[in-house]
Order: C-alpha cells, then structure tokens, then sequence
C-alpha cells in the first residue's frame, strides 16, 4: 500500500503536518502531490483501493484556498483516505465535515481526520511556531494509530464522529464565524479588495514569492500584485528571504489586531479514528 501526501500548504504548516504523520507511520512508501503548484491542480490524479491518501488543507472555519480545484483533481475507488485540515489556533468551523462528504462523493473511504493548528499564515504572533514538538508528537501517534488501524487490522470504518469546531465563549469570534459560515460553498476567500500588499525596498528580486504564489498572482517585474487573482494566503511573504512583502489593508489589519486578542489561549490538536 502506498501513502499519497496531498496538500496546500503556502506557510509549509500543512505540509509538515502530514509528512509528519506518514513519518509516524514507519517503513511506507510516501508519494507527495504539491498542490500549491498549478500545474498540478490541472492534472487528474486516480488512486486505488489498496492506496492511502492523507489529503491537507488549510482552513479558516471554511476551507481555505483553492479546495473546488483540489477536490476535482482527485479520484477515488474505494480508497481509503485521512482528511487533514490546519487552522491558526481559532475555529475549524464544518471542514472536516465538508471535506469527508466531498472525497466521498468522489470515490474514497474517509478512515480518519485530525484538526491540527498550525502558525497563523500572516499573524505570527499566533500560534507562533506550530506545530511545534508537542504538535508533532501527536501528529506522530496519529500517524502510528493510523498504520496499525489500515494496515495491520485492515479496519477501513471511521468510528469517530466529526465534531464542529466553534467558538462558545467569545463573541467576537462567534459572529466571525457566524458570517463565513453564512457564505455559499465549503470554501472561503478574502474578499478581493482586502489582498492589498506591498512591496518595499527590501525586495533583491530572487522571484522566490512569485514562483510560490499558487495562483500567479505576483509579478516582481513591475512589482505588482493582481488582487483579483491573489487567495491572500500570505505564502509569497512567508518565503521572502528579506521580508519586503507587507499587508497593507487598512480593514485587515484592524481585523487582525482583534483576531490576536482572542487567539491567546493555546488549542490542542483533535484527531478522529
């Protein structure tokens, strides 16, 4: 049985959340398929049976990003699958619920799911540094539990409910929430007039924010970004070796400030078997 690693993954938090996973599941043959790359949103990936998916994707009470575009270039045929999703220490909302009933309807089994925080993509002061060595050695267990349930007792069932995660005692995020949930869809995007960055004097034009941008919404040349294009997923500040990508959007910003206030207190991974 081969291990497919699927994920979006533009701060690398996902990413190193389901390698550490595989990693917890000892001797596998692992296969990753980078998503933040276009080109490989446009091919069609078919997976067997007797192959395990572990699928990661980012959230912010909705998933996150291009998800639409990932769920359809992947097939299933019975295949068992483990849904991942990382948040900034808030509210995973619905997602594991809407991504179990999407790679269900496209051919997989959904034997698994974990929601893992990870470092807020553009508030560090979130999270800060998760996952971190506590995170992994759960994400490690988790792995561990999922070799021994696929494939040594060759259990494919998902006993675990899916659980929303929902804020109960802060009314700022409550209602936060309440407004992304009341959007059309499983996923959500900043609204374009928001994705308003800018690029200082720092830039040594290396391209290495141009060529990580999953939906080429960059262009160093003119030092310029196409806001209608841009998922405001922050991966191009995240990779600038001389941090001259900035947030520059009034309303963000003070959304931002407030969003760090209710994020002090640090939440634990949830993982479902």
């Amino acid at each position: 049985m081969k291990v497919h690693l699927i994920c979006f993954s533009p701060g690398g938090t996902t990413k190193r959340t389901v390698r550490n996973i595989a990693e917890g599941m000892g001797d596998v043959e692992v296969i990753e398929h980078d998503m933040l790359i276009q080109e490989n949103r446009k091919k069609k990936y078919n997976f067997k049976s007797d192959d395990l998916v572990i699928l990661g994707m980012m959230t912010s009470t909705k998933l996150f990003g291009v998800p639409e575009e990932i769920f359809n270039s992947i097939q299933g045929h019975n295949t068992p699958i483990v849904g991942i999703v990382l948040y900034g220490n808030g509210y995973y909302g619905k997602t594991l619920i809407y991504m179990k009933r999407e790679v269900e309807s496209r051919g997989f089994k959904m034997v698994g799911a974990g929601a893992f925080i990870g470092q807020h993509t553009f508030a560090d002061k979130i999270a800060t540094g998760r996952p971190d060595a506590k995170d992994k050695d759960i994400q490690l267990r988790f792995g561990k539990n999922i070799y021994e349930k696929i494939f040594i007792n060759k259990d494919f069932s998902l006993k675990s409910k899916l659980k929303t995660g929902w804020p109960k005692n802060d009314t700022f995020s409550s209602v936060k929430c309440a407004l992304i949930s009341a959007l059309p869809g499983y996923g959500a995007k900043m609204p374009y007039t928001w994705n308003e960055l800018s690029i200082n004097d720092n830039c040594i034009s290396c391209k290495k924010c141009e060529k990580h941008c999953p939906v080429g919404a960059i262009h160093i040349s003119t030092r310029s970004f196409d806001r209608k294009k841009c998922l405001c997923c922050y991966g191009c500040a995240n990779v600038c070796p001389k941090k001259a990508i900035k947030l520059v959007n009034p309303t963000l910003i003070n959304i931002m400030k407030k969003v760090e206030t209710t994020r002090t207190e640090r939440r634990e991974p949830e993982v479902f078997l």
